[in-house]
């Protein structure tokens, strides 16, 4: 009989870490973890008790996978020391690794993807699970594999609550770093004429063309693999910048959104603590855009920008 290790197709890895900490994690994960990343964040009841929300503030359990060959011991120390150099609130707290067969790695997510109610009509729900529905629901069913974006973390949440209020009829969208594609696939729901979904991770513009077409926005949502450079050689201008990506990566990219937005045009940015925000507000000005509200999440932020009609 072949040993479990033989027969086993990924090597999860395990680490718990602060919830404000959790972005970071992932992105340093993602460098050495060719199988994905997920968050298995801490969850509670929300107040109609049909749906859960993520409690930003708890600690949260990020998983990497690993191909179970030799290279993973290197790897596995590579990103020990990386996070032993990171800039943690609370040290991490590694758990023991196991190895996994592929179908548990591939529903490794699912246990903690329950449906959410988000604003005022939009419900999020797993592809596999059933809910009760109002008639007003504005129903989007996501199967994120490994990619980022079920709607339970805050800072998808508060993107989700702000484009149900901006998105217009007609409106021409990019959402930048798209992960599962779930911003895309509200704001195409929400009217939108066209939206440009990019993501620079294969693993997510594929899930993102898979949940387009499970949505039957597929005609609307255009997802590509790349960065901005790629959305400024597909089109002029956009209505609406939707971003939930790293403080960092949104101050270098401020002046290319700013180019990017139409006369009027909104820029909607997520991704990011308490710390971030007086910066990104002077970088945005800087770009030519004006701070409308900042929103906040528990520990987590988003700012809404305008660029001036004229």
């Amino acid at each position: 009989m072949p040993s479990p290790r033989r027969r086993a197709d990924w090597l999860e890895i395990a680490v718990e870490v602060a919830g404000i900490d959790s972005e970071l994690v992932v992105e340093i994960l993602r460098q050495g973890c060719p199988g994905g990343v997920v968050i298995e964040p801490a969850v509670q009841a929300d107040a109609t008790g049909e749906g859960h929300i993520v409690d930003g503030d708890a600690p949260a359990l990020v998983k990497g996978y690993l191909p179970p060959d030799r290279d993973s011991a290197r790897v596995r120390r590579s990103l020990r020391l990386a996070l032993g150099l990171a800039p943690l609130q609370q040290p991490p707290r590694w758990h023991r690794s196991r190895y996994l067969p592929a179908q548990v790695w591939q529903d490794s997510w699912k246990r903690y993807f329950r449906p959410r109610r988000v604003g005022r009509s939009l419900l999020v729900k797993p592809s596999w699970a059933s809910c009760a529905l109002r008639a007003s629901d504005i129903v989007i069913e996501i199967d994120p594999g490994m990619a980022f974006g079920t709607g339970q973390h805050p800072t998808t949440a508060m993107c989700l609550r702000t484009l149900e209020e901006t998105v217009q009829p007609g409106m021409g969208i990019l959402d930048l770093g798209t992960g599962s594609g779930i911003l895309a696939i509200a704001a195409a729901k929400l009217g939108a004429a066209s939206v440009l979904a990019l993501d620079i991770d294969p693993l997510a513009t594929k899930a993102a063309r898979q949940n387009a077409a499970a949505n039957r926005v597929e005609a609307l949502v255009d997802v590509r693999q790349g960065g901005l450079s790629e959305a400024e050689a597909a089109t002029d201008s956009f209505d609406l910048i939707v971003v939930n990506i790293s403080s960092l990566t949104t101050e270098q990219l401020a002046p290319a959104f700013g180019r990017s937005l139409r006369a009027g045009g909104v820029l909607i940015a997520s991704g990011f603590l308490e710390d971030a925000v007086e910066d990104l507000c002077r970088i945005f000005r800087h770009a030519g855009l004006t701070v409308a509200r900042v929103l906040e999440d528990g520990v987590w932020r988003a700012i809404v920008a305008r660029k001036s009609p004229t």
